[in-house]
């Protein structure tokens, strides 16, 4: 099943616009401020619902090839990929809301969306790399003892030259041989049985799979469609702001240095000194001004 035929039509009350079982709603452009944290947390939530079924995948992926790979253990894979598909779908369609909703509103609700999204999309991810790897899995499990049925049959020994007779080692061997190729070409009903489940199981895999590419794609775009780079204009604002202060530090740093060397100079009534000797007195005057300010 692909991500665009995921029946997502049990997603019920939609109080933000867009699909709902009464048709197409009005966004609204006022909501309740609980409603629009109900929503973030519902997304939340099944965002958490998304990793468990992720970790319930990789233990299914482990029992693939054992003792414990049942049918039971299929169908479990089977209903499992079916509900996160569905939860997926209810989580994207709320993203899509959430971006039109919050788009007039406070930075930090946009904020609260972008990292709900990223968070949404490694979710995603995760379940995509673990539906892969049960896919691939399950195609190595399949039985191989058709295709030693379609080997050619070998030579009759009576019908071998006497060169090739000895070559293989008399008659004894080479019926030997031929028993234990025929014992490896049989297929038993319950080999036929084990093949057909296995096949069924894989194609019901590939139905279950998501086009995950897609998915975090279309995530991306509902997100940028605010006409803001969240992450980045933080990002620039923490940077700015950082660097306003470290400025006003070393301003306020080079102007008692230059207050320093002046009193200094006057001291010195234009003696030659090193560069060393400056250094040492401005930082014993650093300690000199910090413990004038510990003792204020």
């Amino acid at each position: 099943m692909s991500y665009g035929s995921i029946d997502g039509s049990g997603f019920g009350r939609n109080p933000f616009g867009g699909p709902s079982r009464q048709g197409y709603q009005p966004l609204a452009t006022q909501i309740d401020p609980s409603e629009l944290q109900e929503l973030f947390q519902e997304t939340s939530a099944n965002v958490f619902r998304i990793n468990s079924s992720v970790t319930s995948l990789e233990r299914s992926l482990r029992s693939l090839g054992t003792s414990n790979d049942t049918q039971e253990l299929q169908d479990g894979l089977h209903a499992t990929q079916q509900e996160t598909n569905k939860t997926i779908t209810t989580s994207t369609k709320a993203i899509k809301q959430l971006s039109e909703v919050v788009r007039g509103s406070s930075r930090q609700e946009r904020l609260q969306l972008d990292r709900l999204k990223n968070q949404l999309s490694d979710a995603i991810q995760r379940y995509g790399a673990v539906q892969k790897k049960i896919a691939e899995k399950s195609k190595a499990l399949l039985p191989t003892g058709q295709k030693s049925s379609k080997q050619s049959p070998r030579t009759p020994f009576s019908d071998l030259a006497d060169d090739e007779k000895i070559f293989n080692g008399g008659d004894g061997t080479w019926q030997n041989q031929s028993q234990d190729q025929a014992l490896l070409s049989e297929i038993t009903e319950e080999d036929l049985e084990a093949i057909r489940q296995r096949e069924e199981a894989i194609q019901q895999i590939e139905s279950d799979m998501l086009d995950v590419n897609q998915i975090i794609k279309d995530l991306a775009s509902m997100v940028h469609e605010q006409g803001d780079t969240i992450d980045s204009i933080e990002a620039n604002i923490e940077t700015a702001s950082s660097n306003v202060e470290s400025a006003n530090e070393q301003l306020a740093k080079a102007s008692q240095h230059q207050y320093i060397l002046f009193i200094l100079g006057k001291c010195l009534q234009g003696k030659w000194i090193s560069s060393n000797l400056i250094n040492k007195f401005l930082v014993l005057w650093e300690m000199v001004l910090k413990q004038i300010g510990t003792e204020l």
